[in-house]
């Protein structure tokens, strides 16, 4: 029904990816993903948690602000495709 990807690089969490079942969605299935990978995060020592999310999805942003995450404008991602 539902599924993320959340990893310790030994300074901060990092969830990369989270996705809900459209059938299973708004039954707080994301909300229950998203604490269980930060108490993991957490034991392993992360002092901090990003998320990356695309910007272009209203929907995603909305619920990380609603689950605790702002938007850091400090931070820009660079990338390459090999």
């Amino acid at each position: 029904m539902g599924s993320i990807i959340g990893a310790f690089d030994g300074w901060r969490g990092n969830i990369y990816r989270m996705a809900v079942h459209p059938n299973h969605r708004r039954l707080g299935i994301a909300r229950t993903l998203v604490g269980d990978v930060e108490k993991r995060l957490a034991r392993q020592g992360a002092k901090r948690i990003t998320a990356l999310v695309e910007k272009d999805h209203p929907w995603a942003t909305s619920f990380w602000q609603a689950v605790g995450y702002g938007l850091d404008s400090r931070i820009v991602r660079h990338v390459r495709n090999l």
